[in-house]
């Protein structure tokens, strides 16, 4: 039997410093694409003339210049306008390895039960501050299948799923792939695991570009309606109580003390069970994890919580994300580019 066609689809924006990086990366797999599609999100950085140049090369190169999409729209226009029955997806700034496409697709191949699959992602990073802040955000993949999900950075799946599910959901700036994945899974996609799967990618390179992830990222969350009040005001409440009796000591030594009570219970509740699972996962951590690891998690969990209290205020009020999600989940939404 003739195996089913594969396309590597991706998204970019201003990548000129990574793009051929990420192309050559997936012209030299193991296993050949019969399609490359990247969407362009409107690059002035000269991203373009390299897309140009490899299209012009190889024949299994194409892209389209979307000016303005977002991920989900461009990795939507992609699918659709890619002609294969597996979808294999990465983001731009990412590297797999040579093996990856082969080792990815492998499940689907072999076993037509699975719909999706999801690899493995590996830290590159310049600094200690990458290097721990790309540690507190690679997680595993769920030993029992029913939890497992699958995310744009390294999954591939079924043509079929893309479509049953609608798409990716275009109203979502983040969050968009958990919410696919998440109805892909509810129309009874099983998700395989490929531990050969490798793609490489380098974190934020600083706590202020950190903070606004982490902050989109709990907007995401909140505009799909999974927040937790109850959890979302607990950890912003102590975070309110140190940052203002820290503010408050400079006129009053006494706030200082009441700022060190609720840190230390933080460091102990919050901080201190990330570093025992990192070190266990990593006995030769760098010694430097001591400042970096609590500062990168207090961050996250301020900027996180934060971000999921603004995207449910949008949920609960204005009303096009609540209804956006429910025509989604029940199958009355679609992306129009799977019409077109």
């Amino acid at each position: 039997m003739q195996r089913p066609t594969i396309a590597i689809i991706s998204t970019v924006l201003n990548e000129r410093e990574s793009i051929r990086q990420l192309l050559d990366a997936f012209l030299r797999q193991s296993l050949r694409a019969d399609e490359i599609v990247i969407v362009d999100g409107g690059s002035s950085d000269g991203t373009l003339d390299v897309l140009n140049a490899y299209a012009a090369e190889h024949r299994n190169v194409k892209f389209f210049v979307e000016p303005g999409v977002n991920i989900a729209q461009g990795r939507n226009i992609a699918i659709a306008r890619s002609h294969c029955d597996i979808v294999a997806v990465t983001d731009g700034g990412c590297r797999p390895v040579d093996g990856w496409l082969a080792a990815l697709v492998q499940p689907l191949l072999n076993d037509p039960n699975y719909g999706a699959v999801t690899g493995v992602r590996n830290v590159e990073s310049i600094n200690d501050f990458e290097f721990f802040a790309g540690k507190l955000s690679t997680s595993g993949n769920a030993a029992n299948e029913e939890e497992r999900v699958f995310h744009g950075r390294n999954s591939a799946f079924r043509k079929s799923v893309w479509l049953a599910a609608g798409g990716y959901p275009e109203w979502l700036y983040t969050a968009e792939d958990t919410l696919f994945a998440q109805r892909a899974k509810a129309l009874g996609c099983k998700v395989a695991v490929a531990p050969e799967a490798v793609i490489s990618w380098r974190p934020r390179p600083n706590l202020k570009k950190l903070a606004k992830q982490y902050y989109l990222y709990g907007k995401g969350t909140g505009r799909i309606g999974q927040t937790d009040l109850k959890t979302v005001f607990y950890h912003l409440r102590n975070h309110v109580i140190w940052m203002l009796a820290l503010l408050l000591g400079f006129g009053f030594f006494g706030f200082w003390l009441i700022a060190m009570a609720v840190l230390s219970f933080m460091f102990f509740t919050l901080v201190n069970p990330v570093i025992t699972t990192l070190k266990r996962n990593n006995p030769d951590l760098r010694p430097s994890y001591w400042f970096y690891v609590p500062v990168i998690v207090m961050v996250r969990s301020f900027c996180n919580n934060l971000g999921q209290l603004s995207g449910y205020w949008e949920y609960r009020g204005a009303g096009v994300f609540r209804d956006n999600l429910e025509r989604y989940r029940s199958g009355d939404w679609k992306s129009p580019f799977i019409a077109g």
